[in-house]
């Protein structure tokens, strides 16, 4: 991985850990989803330290993508992710949602530019 280009992010971009969600989603549901993420799910992460670097929703729909931060290591981001996961405050927020995700794909990410 020599080849590839240093980051260009600034010096606090070296302390955070980037996360890539990416979501093949309902069909149905895309619109309910986007509405519920920007109202419900972003909030209530941001208030738990993350940051929702960016959202992408694909031209056809039916994929989307976020990018999600933390200061720290990868380990200490893993254990605020499963304080979240295990939170009263997302079971409540995720209580008889349907299900509005087909499929997941979770990664740890670099910046590059």
């Amino acid at each position: 991985m020599s080849d590839l280009p240093q980051t260009t992010a600034g010096l606090d971009e070296t302390r955070r850990t980037t996360v890539m969600r990416r979501y093949v989603l309902d069909p149905a549901l895309v619109d309910e989803f986007v509405d519920f993420l920007r109202t419900e799910v972003f909030p209530a992460r941001e208030e738990q330290g993350f940051t929702v670097e960016s959202v992408w929703l694909s031209a056809e729909r039916d994929v989307l993508t976020w990018f999600v931060s933390r200061f720290g290591t990868s380990e200490e981001f893993d254990a605020a992710e499963r304080a979240w996961e295990e939170s009263e405050e997302r079971a409540r927020i995720f209580a008889d949602r349907p299900k509005y995700v087909l499929e997941k794909d979770v990664r740890n990410v670099t910046r590059l530019r």
